[in-house]
């Protein structure tokens, strides 16, 4: 097109004005070219900016897009960790209520080796520790706002003050057990034989990291096994039982609620993956 006007602005300032044309209608007609033609620049340099922004939109698009998939990953993969506490918790939770049921029933309900697998199942602490990489380059770059839904910008800003909360909760129990509870069984039982109850059961195994064989070399039992009647008669033990209860069914409840909110940003996630 612009060559169309080059050819018109030529014919125009090579046309004779004796030829039944004025000058002043040639500088009119010139005149409508020169505006045609910054029209034309004008529609150009519109249409250069707008494939460019086209092509900006694709990028962030594809990118959004990236981010998408990988915090999808992220949170399967932190769903997937809650679920196996939940369940670990759980056993803990049933073998401190049975624990509970032994110190309350008559003496003999239980050997010493399963009271001890019981001991070993309901003293561990098992924290919910999720995977954050994807999400924290995100907000560290400010990168959540390739986000195009609202809801889910929400839940992903909120998220890191809820796992606070949440984390919280398990410090102050992490700090029970460890500070009170379990020097109470180092005072009042054989310790020696909760670990190896612990062994032998591969109570930990799910949680390990490493092979289990490093942690789950046998220790043996201990040569001065301590009366099960001297738990079953402490009103100390049947105090740390009801706290450890209390405690892992609190956990439990706030980590079933940490589970939905990660339902829901699978969910919406998803959304937006199939809206693509």
């Amino acid at each position: 097109m612009l060559r169309i006007f080059r050819q018109i602005r030529y014919r125009l300032m090579n046309k004779n004005p004796s030829d039944n044309s004025s000058r002043s209608s040639l500088y009119t007609r010139y005149l409508f070219y020169v505006i045609g033609e910054v029209i034309i620049v004008i529609i150009g340099i519109l249409l250069a900016l707008q494939v460019d922004n086209w092509n900006n939109q694709r990028m962030e698009r594809d990118e959004a897009r990236v981010f998408l998939e990988r915090l999808k990953n992220e949170f399967l993969d932190n769903r997937q960790q809650m679920v196996q506490k939940i369940t670990m918790r759980t056993l803990a939770l049933e073998s401190a209520r049975e624990l509970l049921r032994h110190v309350d029933g008559p003496s003999g309900d239980y050997t010493r080796l399963q009271v001890d697998s019981m001991m070993a199942n309901a003293l561990p602490v098992y924290t919910f520790d999720p995977s954050q990489g994807v999400l924290n380059q995100l907000t560290s770059t400010d990168k959540l706002t390739l986000m195009r839904s609202e809801a889910l910008n929400d839940k992903l800003s909120n998220w890191n003050s809820m796992i606070r909360d949440f984390k919280g909760d398990e410090d102050m129990y992490n700090s029970y057990n460890h500070n009170h509870f379990r020097p109470f069984l180092y005072k009042n039982y054989n310790y020696r034989n909760i670990i190896s109850a612990r062994i032998r059961n591969k109570v930990i195994d799910p949680i390990l990291l490493a092979s289990p064989d490093k942690v789950n070399i046998p220790i043996g039992l201990s040569g001065s096994p301590v009366s099960m009647d001297v738990l079953k008669d402490s009103q100390e033990f049947e105090n740390h039982l009801s706290s450890v209860i209390s405690w892992l069914s609190l956990i439990n409840t706030q980590s079933e609620g940490v589970l939905n909110y990660i339902d829901s940003i699978l969910e919406i996630i998803e959304g937006e993956l199939n809206a693509d």
